[in-house]
């Protein structure tokens, strides 16, 4: 039982690192600017918990992925 624990250990362990980190998944720092043409800004806007800055969240629709970009201009819509 011990035997098979270990193994199972062995190889759900790089399993789980590489989930978490293979796209920069987790701990994202946030963008400058929206990655590149054909993503989209969403209405959701956030506050880092981290840095306190108002993030802004764009959405590719063709993989469906998300970014997070610093938000530019109204400082009053800081939230």
């Amino acid at each position: 039982m011990t035997g098979f624990l270990i193994w199972l250990g062995i190889v759900l362990l790089p399993m789980i690192v590489w989930a978490l980190f293979r796209n920069g998944g987790y701990k994202r720092r946030p963008l400058d600017a929206p990655p590149g043409p054909g993503w989209v800004r969403t209405e959701e806007r956030f506050a880092d918990p981290t840095s306190g800055e108002t993030l802004e969240v764009w959405f590719d629709p063709q993989s469906g992925k998300r970014a997070y970009v610093r938000a530019r201009g109204d400082a009053s819509r800081h939230l």
